[in-house]
């Protein structure tokens, strides 16, 4: 690839901010800052656009739904790709592949990277697979288990050899003083959402509360469930055990402030928080599905739980509260294991590796 001739461009229209545009976003200031040529195309009122450096080129594109079905989104795509001597578009959303995949392949730009995310498994639709066959040059999941469900309902929709996993980064913070709690405290972080499984951990709480254990269960983020979840602690009489905190712009002093990070989600993509969790040193629990394998090293850094299994997860905290000492050593192994594995800069630099070598 040559830095001064050819562009690298990031292109997701997602409105929100969440994963997939906190990678776009830091993948595109870190290869801008090593001198390449960036462009990010984002939602005109979304939030990736708002938090990119005003020295990296940006444009503004909106796509919805149907999008697809609508001419003038391929010409306004048409009218930014074509103009531009790209060397690879990294999307992000299906929508974005069925636009501006369709588009950069019409503008014969030589690599078109779908980044996939979510550790759901791809329809084995007709469009996808004219998709994965004709547009898509490579795929960059973030987990293996992500890898594993591109594949899961058609082996035969993409050459497994071209995707390629490459784990998010973490910032890692200068470690800080392990909290003092008066109550063993634990924590989740993350949308109020069904995927996220917190009615299970509310069940959790209830089997602690009648062990007579003295804890609480911090709760931060938000989301369509709140009000629903907020009423099942009212139900079940857990308002001293269970607090919903919101949503917190600095997750640095959520994370200080905890003796434990728990993570019920019925799958994950890419554990993001339960990384961040352990720079903090804070061993972890969450159930065995997904990509948490790849973060949780079973009786070192946390516990695995079957999933559904509330009483083990119960019982896990338990031996958590009653053993100081085991809490400690596996948050340290946790600090140790992020560093080694998930460092934002030696991932970035795996990213940048990738593209060069297409």
């Amino acid at each position: 690839m040559n830095k001064s001739e050819e562009q690298i461009c990031f292109f997701n229209t997602h409105k929100a901010w969440g994963g997939g545009e906190k990678w776009h976003s830091e993948a595109a200031s870190f290869f801008h800052e090593k001198g390449y040529r960036i462009l990010v195309c984002g939602n005109e009122n979304g939030e990736l656009l708002k938090r990119i450096p005003s020295e990296i080129e940006t444009e503004s594109v909106r796509y919805s739904n149907l999008s697809f079905l609508n001419p003038f989104a391929y010409i306004k795509t048409y009218t930014i790709l074509k103009k531009r001597n790209i060397h690879s578009i990294i999307l992000c959303l299906p929508i974005d592949i069925k636009i501006a995949g369709i588009v950069a392949k019409f503008c014969k730009i030589p690599h078109i990277i779908y980044r996939r995310g979510s550790a759901i498994p791809v329809k084995n639709s007709w469009s996808n697979r004219f998709l994965f066959s004709h547009i898509v040059t490579d795929i960059i999941a973030n987990s293996e288990a992500t890898k594993k469900t591109i594949l899961q309902n058609n082996p035969n929709l993409f050459n497994a050899d071209k995707i390629t996993v490459l784990y998010n980064g973490i910032a890692i913070p200068t470690p800080r003083e392990k909290a003092r709690n008066e109550v063993f405290t634990i924590g989740f972080a993350g949308r109020l959402e069904p995927q996220k499984n917190l009615s299970s951990l509310i069940s959790v709480a209830d089997i602690l509360k009648k062990k007579n254990l003295s804890f609480q269960i911090k709760i931060a983020g938000d989301g369509s469930l709140r009000e629903q979840l907020e009423q099942e602690v009212h139900a079940r009489n857990l308002g001293a055990f269970v607090k919903f905190v919101g949503f917190q712009a600095n997750l640095s002093d959520f994370y200080a402030s905890l003796d434990l990070f728990v993570l019920p989600s019925l799958w994950e993509g890419f554990g993001y928080v339960l990384a961040e969790a352990m720079t903090y040193n804070l061993p972890l629990i969450a159930y065995n599905v997904s990509s948490n394998p790849e973060l949780i090293c079973d009786g070192k850094n946390g516990f695995l739980i079957p999933l559904h299994n509330t009483e083990l997860f119960a019982e896990k905290i338990m031996e958590l509260i009653a053993n100081e000492q085991l809490c400690n050593e596996m948050g340290e192994f946790a600090r140790t294991f992020v560093e080694d594995n998930f460092d934002k800069d030696k991932n970035l630099q795996k990213v940048e590796e990738f593209i060069c070598t297409l």
